[in-house]
């Protein structure tokens, strides 16, 4: 008597992606201190900032006829994306902790599918974060100077850099495998990616070897995209050098996991 296995039939791509991206959003919506720091820490950082730091617009180096919350609010949008991208790393930290992600490989789906579910996630939270951002930036005296144009490339800068933090920090996340360690490296890692950049203070006002540092740095070079759309001097080229420093990024670390998986095939022969 001959006994056959029982094949198991693989659901379409798309319903897998959707069902991962609506566990993801789930999960983030059932966790208070995620949406706060999410959502409401950036709008905090931005009245904070905008406020002791405005004397900041009266110094030598910064543009001329600019206030200091329309220099602000683009850097802001950047910054908070990398603060929330590190949500990304601890989630996928405790996928590992719980067993989910071991659960992840035994199922008939691609090993992609629950990392491009965490991108979709912050994408999605990216937006929300960017509006709740413009609300207190408007209220706080901000002006967009750009066209509707500036105002869908910006987007797009933006979400492409939320693509390339949840890349980074969910792969932090796949190989620490420890939430509170994550957390700690996640700073370690955000706050050059943050600093070294024109967000708070212009650029040409830095030690050489910082503005040296921020020629490879995708943040700096989104924030210098954002605050050109914003003030309606956005060349093809700003935008360019934002997309390729975030996708360039994006792929190195997508290509780790993959190189990573080769070596041990080529030294397990």
């Amino acid at each position: 008597m001959t006994t056959t296995t029982p094949s198991i039939e693989r659901s379409p791509i798309g319903n897998q992606l959707a069902a991962l991206t609506v566990r993801n959003l789930r999960t983030s919506a059932r966790v208070p201190q995620l949406l706060m720091f999410s959502l409401t820490m950036p709008m905090a950082m931005l009245i904070l900032f905008s406020q002791v730091f405005r004397s900041v617009a009266a110094g030598p180096g910064f543009p001329a006829g600019v206030s200091y919350i329309v220099f602000l609010t683009p850097a802001m949008l950047a910054v908070s994306t990398v603060m929330a991208g590190t949500n990304a790393g601890v989630s996928a930290a405790i996928d590992h902790t719980n067993g989910l992600h071991d659960r992840f490989a035994a199922l008939p789906m691609r090993a992609a599918l629950p990392g491009l579910a965490r991108t979709i996630n912050e994408a999605v939270f990216t937006l929300a974060r960017a509006a709740l951002l413009g609300i207190a930036a408007v209220a706080l005296g901000f002006e967009f100077f750009g066209t509707a144009l500036d105002a869908v490339a910006a987007v797009v800068v933006l979400v492409t850099l939320a693509g390339a933090m949840s890349a980074l920090f969910g792969l932090i996340g796949d190989r620490l495998r420890r939430p509170d360690v994550v957390q700690f490296a996640g700073m370690m890692v955000m706050m050059p990616l943050m600093f070294i950049s024109s967000a708070f203070a212009p650029l040409e006002t830095m030690p050489g070897w910082m503005q040296a540092m921020a020629t490879v740095n995708p943040v700096a070079h989104a924030t210098d995209a954002l605050r050109a759309h914003v003030l309606g001097t956005a060349t093809v080229g700003d935008t360019v050098s934002a997309l390729v420093a975030a996708i360039g990024l994006w792929a190195v670390v997508t290509a780790v996991p993959v190189l990573t998986r080769l070596v041990r095939s080529a030294r397990a022969r």
